[in-house]
């Protein structure tokens, strides 16, 4: 005759049963790890401010090792709608001077972006084919230099790496849809971002054939205002092509009061004033 008693592992599995029935399917999972969309929403949650204003010293390094510099202006307002206008101005040298980029991030994922340059007096809309051109001779392509905007991926984590002693997630965006892996430079991006103040520290950019292309490291980093953290030093490297182009922050302040229409094409045009 079979003991009335449960065995050690059926009284188990019942508890485990019981707690789904009355908790729900997620309990006991309360300490598993966030997506790789609560990831990047909690990201872009922290680090965003209502408005920046940064001077950048770029150098542009050739595969010779041969160098040249440039400064930079780059503005950033966001609105109560949470989306963000950037516009980058160069100050020097002369040859690039008040030639600027404007982006306008959409909702949707499909910016705007414009490129003034001097000679021409005119702006230049960028079409979405060409957001994966590089932008005035830098390793940056224009889509680089666009906000992280969620709805152009999907971010999967796929696990955990140190990085300069901090502990990252490490994160794949891939294409959301068709038009985007049609219009994009990259079949795919890998993403460390620090599981401490959840600020990406390292990009690694993939090519049409799948090879890695491009990597962003973003070192130094400081707590400018309260979540809010940046990085001092940003550099992007072209492994194939044996080039980088390393960005130095000079000055930098946030909540100044920008105003919403130092970001259209008109103010583009006029350039720095």
């Amino acid at each position: 005759m079979m003991s009335p008693r449960l065995t050690k592992e059926a009284w188990v599995l019942s508890l485990a049963v019981l707690a789904v029935l009355v908790l729900g399917p997620g309990a006991g999972l309360q300490g598993a790890e966030p997506s790789g969309q609560d990831i990047m929403k909690k990201q872009r949650d922290l680090q965003r401010v209502k408005d920046e204003e940064e001077t950048q010293v770029m150098t542009l390094v050739n595969k010779n090792g041969e160098s040249k510099q440039r400064k930079v202006m780059r503005l950033t307002v966001t609105s109560p709608d949470d989306l963000s206008k950037i516009l980058i101005r160069f100050l020097t040298p002369r040859d690039v001077e008040n030639s600027g980029l404007l982006t306008w991030e959409a909702k949707d994922g499909n910016d705007d972006q414009w490129l003034y340059l001097p000679a021409t007096k005119k702006s230049k809309r960028i079409a979405s084919s060409g957001k994966k051109n590089r932008f005035m001779g830098t390793d940056f392509a224009f889509e680089d230099l666009r906000p992280e905007n969620l709805a152009l991926h999907t971010y999967n984590l796929i696990g955990s790496e140190t990085v300069d002693d901090q502990d990252c997630y490490v994160i794949e965006a891939l294409p959301a849809n068709d038009k985007q892996a049609a219009e994009s430079g990259y079949t795919k991006r890998k993403l460390w971002i620090r599981k401490d103040n959840y600020y990406t520290v390292k990009r690694e950019f993939y090519d049409k054939k799948g090879q890695l292309e491009k990597v962003q490291t973003d070192r130094k980093l400081v707590n400018v205002k309260g979540s809010v953290w940046r990085a001092n030093e940003i550099e992007m490297r072209d492994m194939q092509a044996g080039t980088k182009t390393l960005v130095a922050i000079e000055s930098r302040a946030q909540e100044k009061g920008l105003k919403g229409n130092m970001f259209t094409e008109a103010a583009l045009e006029r350039g720095a004033e």
